[in-house]
């Protein structure tokens, strides 16, 4: 078992492999590593939007492989999932997916079965990971125990759970129930009630357009210069001038191949013709930036 895979954990029905971030390691290297997409990733793990530090525990998508075997079987479409990620899961081409479903587009919804291929896939065992059931998402305080002593039990760090449970301080009280694990959220923003069935609503905090998951790359060059204004965000935030407000795209420094991911903002305007893009404090000085100008690679999806 690699050192920073931690458990392979079941969270409402689906599998998830915890994996604990180390030194100078990207989400992107994350995405590439266990073949899901980052949008993906970001969608479980919206405090991540931010970007990922090291000791972070990210909740990536388990995907079991797949070989061919001697008869059909069915995909019934989950969250975020496009044919083309479903096609890459199954090592065969989109146009087969459709041929197999009699599509005439690329629109799939969610909950659809598919057939896939007029051969069978054998799902490979899972890697060999602490199968780990969450039995609780909540937990009430009680004698003698600290936020240390918990994040120890539940296996997080103590600042997540001063961000899950909104706490500006290290005192905890007698018999409070505390979130030790990431919360689900309403569109309200508010945690959702733990007792009731559970709704993915992940794009009420972070959205993303599902359709750009696992598409055509497109590359776009130019200059980057620096957001007013955002000082105090911790958020890697930009503008461009066409790309849509709350699409998530890759940002490279050509000068020092750094790469960060942003979410587009707001519209920019009234730039210079060479600048592309403006980029917030944090996504500047992550990418390396000083003062000036930068030029970059913008990488969005189709």
């Amino acid at each position: 078992m690699d050192s920073d895979s931690l458990r392979l954990e079941t969270i409402d029905g689906k599998q998830f492999i915890i994996h604990q971030v180390e030194a100078k390691e990207t989400l992107y290297a994350i995405s590439r590593r266990y073949n899901v997409p980052v949008t993906v990733i970001l969608a479980n793990n919206p405090s991540s939007d931010g970007g990922i530090s090291v000791g972070k525990l990210l909740r990536v998508p388990y995907t079991p492989k797949s070989k061919p075997s001697s008869a059909g079987i069915s995909h019934v479409v989950a969250q975020g999932e496009t044919l083309y990620s479903i096609a890459r899961q199954y090592n065969v081409s989109v146009d087969d997916l459709k041929k197999w479903n009699n599509l005439s587009n690329n629109e799939i919804s969610l909950g659809q079965t598919l057939s896939i291929g007029k051969s069978a896939m054998v799902i490979e065992s899972p890697p060999r990971l602490i199968e780990q059931q969450s039995v609780s998402s909540t937990h009430t305080v009680a004698a003698k125990e600290t936020l240390y002593s918990l994040a120890r039990q539940y296996n997080v760090t103590v600042q997540q759970l001063k961000e899950w449970n909104n706490l500006t301080s290290d005192e905890l009280k007698l018999g409070t129930s505390l979130y030790v694990t990431q919360p689900k959220y309403s569109g309200t923003g508010q945690p959702a009630s733990m007792t009731k069935p559970v709704v993915t609503t992940m794009q009420a905090s972070l959205p993303i357009n599902e359709r750009m998951i696992g598409t055509e790359e497109v590359k776009e060059q130019g200059m980057a210069e620096l957001m007013e204004g955002t000082e105090g965000n911790r958020k890697y935030l930009a503008q461009h001038k066409t790309i849509k407000p709350g699409t998530i795209l890759k940002v490279k420094n050509l000068t020092t191949n750094q790469e960060v991911f942003v979410r587009i903002s707001s519209v920019l305007s009234g730039s210079e013709a060479d600048v592309v893009m403006r980029l917030s404090k944090s996504a500047y000085v992550q990418l390396g930036g000083v003062d000036g100008k930068m030029k970059i690679e913008v990488t969005s999806y189709k």
